[in-house]
């Protein structure tokens, strides 16, 4: 387990358990071999009349989701998410808002502890890439888009990409405020990724 943590550490990304332990699990992201519903094609660019608040207070979640993710504030990433709220990640499926609270407390650069003389730290960072945002009912919403991670941890201390993915989204209004209800995070450096990608409208890549 140690000898897992250390590679992982290594590669640029800083946990501790919970999540680590999660991490190491082989099997953890086997949810990946499940392919999600193809997108619709073609797909309707427009944002929905009436729709405009709903679309910017979606994308405004999303924000303050890597913002929170990054910076290791443990109570503003989970408070995000709907009570009965599924994550699928690397670390596997967190099912309810308390179980996302508490197996991803410890993850990130945002949440490691650094000597008390310390006057920089390793920083990971997310931004978002292309997103794309469907209303599937007055209360709901469906999205897709993609990520980038950096980070600070080359020898000359400059940034470089670590990884990239994609995610995949379902979000509900409660209360006049949207939150999480699932969401799927793939990516391409580790174990959560998939040949292809039907809810991103790819096509099989194989020769037939």
């Amino acid at each position: 387990m140690l000898k897992k943590l250390m590679g992982l550490i290594a590669a640029g990304t800083a946990i501790a358990a919970p999540a680590s332990a999660q991490i190491g699990n082989p099997h953890a992201a086997d949810w990946v071999k499940t392919p999600q519903p193809a997108a619709v094609s073609p797909f309707p660019a427009a944002v929905p009349a009436g729709r405009a608040d709903d679309y910017v207070s979606i994308v405004n979640l999303m924000n303050t989701y890597l913002v929170a993710l990054d910076a290791g504030d443990i109570d503003t990433y989970a408070s995000l998410f709907a009570p009965d709220a599924t994550l699928y990640w690397i670390g596997g499926v967190e099912r309810g808002r308390a179980a996302i609270h508490k197996n991803l407390s410890d993850f990130g650069t945002g949440r490691k502890k650094l000597p008390k003389d310390a006057t920089e730290r390793p920083r990971f960072i997310h931004t978002l890439g292309s997103q794309r945002i469907d209303f599937t009912g007055p209360t709901t919403a469906h999205d897709v888009g993609m990520w980038l991670g950096f980070n600070n941890q080359a020898a000359d201390k400059s940034f470089k990409m670590a990884e990239f993915g994609h995610y995949e989204d379902k979000y509900v209004k409660i209360d006049g405020r949207w939150y999480f209800q699932e969401r799927r995070i793939f990516n391409e450096r580790l174990s959560n990724k998939a040949l292809f990608y039907p809810e991103l409208g790819e096509p099989d890549p194989r020769e037939k």
